[in-house]
């Protein structure tokens, strides 16, 4: 519904410049019927949105949090994302160096230093994209994971896909991505091979405590990602 409403409705430059009022005035009529049809939902499973009491809510969800942030798994995904900055900051020097190796292969014409400078270049973006989404959706997955249990008590929601397991794949997804850009790292920094190796021994040990954790998220099926639209 979103991509469709974004095709109509922010279809021209203007409606999608945020400097122009026509795009304030269509982001104020999508909000509208958001609200519209959170009401209708609302209304069709016998839910009074009046009637809930939102201090409590907010009060439940930081409790939630807290929880969250103190789970082991947490705290070991926001473990992993200083050992990643630590080890950029410990070796900055080799990726000086590389560079000057592979340079020097160009000048003279020998090996494929282009495709290695892409495969140094495209690991390090990938661990660095993921190094802290990672525990940002392990954060969310298991903030959720207590709301999950609570809305299993409605018979539609039930039947739903949880979210909390949606965020687990993600989760799931950057490690399995991260250990193959360190794997790559790895081939380049062969003489920096131990280090590498105790992070992808730390990423594999997590992967598996979120898979125990998290059972089906590895089944949960994102539209537009893991199915043709």
């Amino acid at each position: 519904m979103v991509f469709a409403m974004e095709e109509t409705t922010f279809s021209d430059e203007e409606s999608r410049d945020i400097n122009n009022k026509k795009f304030w005035d269509e982001l104020h009529q999508s909000f509208q019927l958001t609200i519209e049809l959170l009401h209708d939902f609302a209304k069709e499973h016998g839910i009074d949105l009046n009637a809930i009491d939102y201090e409590e809510e907010k009060k439940k969800n930081r409790e939630r949090r807290k929880k969250a942030k103190e789970n082991p798994i947490a705290k070991a995904a926001n473990e992993y994302s200083k050992m990643v900055t630590e080890w950029f900051e410990q070796h900055e020097g080799l990726f000086e160096e590389k560079q000057n190796v592979l340079m020097k292969q160009f000048e003279l014409n020998i090996g494929n230093p282009q495709a290695a400078t892409a495969s140094v270049v495209d690991a390090v973006e990938v661990i660095r994209w993921y190094q802290d989404q990672i525990w940002v959706k392990l954060m969310r997955a298991l903030n959720g994971e207590e709301f999950d249990i609570e809305m299993e008590k409605d018979e539609v929601v039930e039947e739903l896909p949880k979210d909390s397991d949606g965020s687990a794949k993600v989760a799931l997804i950057g490690i399995d991505r991260s250990i193959g850009a360190w794997g790559e790292l790895q081939k380049h920094f062969a003489d920096h091979s131990d280090s590498i190796v105790n992070i992808l021994i730390y990423l594999s040990r997590l992967r598996k405590s979120i898979e125990r954790r998290f059972p089906l998220a590895r089944r949960f099926v994102r539209p537009g990602f893991d199915q043709e639209m």
